[in-house]
Order: structure tokens, then C-alpha cells, then sequence
């Protein structure tokens, strides 16, 4: 087994030829798997689940975040499923409000362990960048709370989303980058929120997530995320 294969995947047995046939990686051709999507890095905190037939169900709420687990009950009752159909938990570790992100990845390691499957990490900039764009080199922002932006410039190559520069701390949105992410419940509810950009972004680029394999999925730390000048400034 892969040392950097989650904790989860280890408690559960699975190893690295398992999870690159869950995810596609090396050409395989794949196993679809029923999916839940967490997320609350955002200004509104949502889930949604996923199956072959892609996104099927998506909720949000406001924060604080107190009834997720109530959410995910909802989700998976609209659905027909329930937690015994999980195949994997995906769940976005910011950047973005660390408050937010320590609640989603808590409940997302403990789903993981309890059910005995794995639980993979995105970047909330990384699920950003999965929106169609009609320019081979982009760049995207997410809200960093208190009017302060995360950027970073994505470039697809082949059919691959590629990460050109690491995420940066902005006061302002660069010329032409708009939010990528709704701030109204009604429009999250849509299937524009964030915890349905994580699943479409595990379902067509696994590469994004692997190196967030480690032995416990944490949140992405604010130190790795630095403004233009290097000065470290606080999230929310």
C-alpha cells in the first residue's frame, strides 16, 4: 500500500490501485462511485452528491454551520440513498474561511472513518478553475473573506487543468476575474456551489486531488497561501 494514501483508505484496506480505478488516473477506465461533496470555505456553506449520471442533488445554507450533518441528511434522503451507499467523501480544505473548512473536513474524516471509505481534498481554487473557459490560460478568484480575494492562473492542456502559479492573497480581483462562486443560497441550490465543483473536478481530474492523499486531510494552511509582497495575512 502507498504510504501517502489516507488514513481512511488504510482503515478501510484500500490502496493506491484502488483509488486510481476510483478516480481514472493512468488511463484506467474507471469505476463510478456514488460521491458527497462538502464544502464551507465559501461564503455559503453546501453539499452535493454525485452518481454516474453526475450531480444529482446540491443544498446550501448560510454559516454558522451548526446543522451540516442536517444538510447531508437532506441531501441524501432527496436522493433515494443513504450513508451505506457511499463509495467516497470529497471535501474542500480552502483556501477560504478556516472556520468553515475545520467544521467540513471534521465531518468529512469522520463519515470516512466510520464507513470505512476513502476521503479525498480539493482546493476550493482548483474547483473554481473547473468552470468551461474559453481561454487556454485563465486566471480565477475565490472569496478570502473581508473583502480579500485567492487567485490563481489555470491553463488546460489535452483536456488537463493545470495549475500554472500557486494561489496568491488579493485585495482586489485582477481586470476581468469575476467570484467564482455564488453568495446567494437560491443560486448555490442550482448546482453553481462549490461542494458540486469539488465532485466534477474528482470525476474528471483525480490528478488535482492525489497529492492531497496524505495521513490525515487537513485544511490548506493560510501560511501557503501569501499575497504578491510575502506578507502572511490572517483568513477569517
Amino acid at each position: 500500500m502507498r504510504k501517502d494514501c489516507c488514513l481512511y483508505c488504510q482503515t478501510a484496506g484500500i490502496g493506491q490501485k484502488d483509488w486510481n480505478l476510483l478516480h481514472e488516473i493512468n488511463g484506467g477506465e474507471g469505476e463510478m462511485a456514488v460521491r458527497l461533496g462538502l464544502d464551507a470555505s465559501q461564503m455559503v456553506a453546501s453539499c452535493a452528491l454525485s452518481t454516474e449520471a453526475g450531480v444529482i442533488a446540491a443544498y446550501a445554507m448560510d454559516k454558522p454551520i451548526e446543522n451540516f450533518t442536517v444538510l447531508i441528511q437532506k441531501i441524501l434522503a432527496d436522493a433515494g440513498k443513504t450513508l451505506d451507499d457511499l463509495d467516497e467523501i470529497v471535501v474542500c480544505i480552502g483556501p477560504g474561511s478556516q472556520t468553515g473548512i475545520r467544521a467540513a473536513v471534521v465531518t468529512a474524516n469522520a463519515l470516512a472513518m466510520a464507513l470505512n471509505i476513502p476521503v479525498s481534498a480539493i482546493l476550493s481554487i482548483d474547483a473554481a478553475a473547473i468552470a468551461p473557459s474559453d481561454q487556454e490560460i485563465f486566471d480565477v478568484g475565490v472569496s478570502a473573506g473581508r473583502s480579500r480575494w485567492y487567485t490563481a492562473r489555470y491553463r488546460w492542456t489535452d483536456g488537463k487543468l493545470e495549475r500554472v502559479t500557486e494561489p496568491v492573497v488579493a485585495d482586489e480581483l485582477p481586470d476581468g476575474v469575476y467570484p467564482a462562486f455564488p453568495t446567494d443560497i437560491a443560486e448555490a441550490d442550482g448546482g453553481k456551489s462549490c461542494a458540486c465543483a469539488i465532485l466534477k473536478v474528482i470525476e474528471s481530474q483525480p490528478h488535482l486531488a492525489e497529492q492531497y492523499m496524505s495521513d490525515e486531510i487537513a485544511l490548506y494552511r493560510e501560511e501557503e497561501v501569501r499575497p504578491p509582497d510575502g506578507e502572511i495575512r490572517i483568513s477569517y
